[in-house]
């Protein structure tokens, strides 16, 4: 069934596509984050790294890497400034519900999932000021999903029983099974695994990776993990480390059972550190090389080699690409770039983020 319906979704973009207006491709860019955050006042809310697009509406990650940030979560519609001509930020799915120390509330969102059926999946690392030397961990680490439509909270899971001292939880997808249970895979670098959490049963597992996943000399900085999803409704899980000489996937459906025997296989050696930034929803990845700002995809129905990478954005910027995700209402992938590697430098300020949601595009 969820099969069925990403198809109507790719439908949908394919068939509106004619109907696109010239600004409906521009760039949408916005410095310092400013939200609204109630009538009257405006604040910087920094960088955004991860974002998710429902039909006009972008959602957007702001993790909390510094003091001061108001709002974790922001929503803006593509379509709408203010008599400025500025970018409107909101908190999504209210500015309540982003209170630092407020356990109830959201603490530093670093990556966000959108299902075919409209929910917004948000991990929330539980801590703020996670680029300073000690990190405070006010709250534990947890997933909530919002219904894009309202708003409104839908599921909140708490993720204590999966973590250990040396978790660190980094990206999220949301899975279906054949039978329609929906399963929720979180990343965890720290502890070399990831957590599996069946929503419909209410209980989870971690599922430990294999050794080879990372050498024992290599630091265990980041572990990049996509859903693939095929036509012949098999799931696929691929996983990579920044620092890891191998890309890896396994059948996301061996995932879903505790205690059972996980099938993971090697797809291909990497030539260089490459960074994940997203997928078409379908079977393609698309990539970047560390330190390099150009955008590749691959089709993973095609060996992991690099006669198969196809260069699909490599427009000049400072901004590097953070995230790659579909516009389905304008049938076209999107970047979300940023000034990162300057933001993350101690003396910079919020208002000193840059943020472009672009539509990919080759020179």
């Amino acid at each position: 069934m969820q099969q069925w319906t990403l198809m109507v979704h790719c439908l949908a973009a394919v068939t509106c596509v004619w109907a696109l207006k010239e600004n409906d491709l521009e760039p949408v860019n916005w410095v310092g984050g400013v939200t609204i955050m109630h009538p009257g006042k405006k604040v910087n809310n920094g960088l955004a790294t991860r974002a998710q697009i429902f039909k006009d509406n972008v959602f957007i990650c702001v993790p909390r890497f510094k003091s001061g940030i108001e709002a974790t979560l922001l929503k803006t519609c593509m379509k709408s400034k203010d008599h400025d001509g500025n970018v409107c930020l909101e908190p999504f799915p209210n500015w309540k519900d982003q209170t630092e120390g407020d356990c109830s509330c959201l603490q530093s969102a670093i990556d966000l999932f959108l299902d075919p059926t409209g929910l917004l999946w948000v991990l929330d690392a539980g801590s703020a000021q996670t680029n300073e030397p000690q990190i405070v961990q006010k709250c534990p680490p947890k997933v909530v999903a919002y219904d894009v439509r309202t708003g409104k909270i839908i599921k909140e899971i708490i993720l204590s029983a999966f973590i250990s001292p040396e978790s660190r939880l980094q990206f999220i997808v949301a899975d279906y099974s054949v039978e329609g249970s929906c399963f929720i895979y979180v990343s965890d670098a720290g502890t070399k695994s990831i957590i599996v959490y069946n929503v419909n049963a209410e209980k989870g597992h971690r599922v430990i990776l294999p050794p080879e996943v990372i050498q024992d000399s290599a630091p265990k900085d980041v572990l990049y993990m996509l859903l693939i999803r095929k036509a012949r409704r098999d799931n696929f899980v691929y996983f990579t480390y920044r620092s890891g000489e191998d890309v890896f996937a396994v059948n996301a459906r061996s995932l879903q059972f505790e205690n059972a025997p996980i099938k993971s296989f090697n797809v291909g050696k990497k030539s260089k550190k490459l960074i994940f930034l997203g997928t078409d929803d379908w079977d393609c990845i698309y990539f970047r090389y560390e330190n390099k700002t150009e955008v590749y995809k691959w089709n993973t129905s095609k060996p992991f080699l690099e006669a198969n990478f196809q260069l699909v954005d490599n427009v000049k910027s400072e901004l590097i690409p953070t995230h790659a995700m579909t516009d389905y209402n304008r049938g076209v992938m999107r970047l979300i770039k940023s000034n990162l590697p300057h933001y993350i430098d101690n003396g910079t300020k919020q208002g000193e983020a840059i943020n472009s949601l672009v539509v990919m595009q080759l020179n």
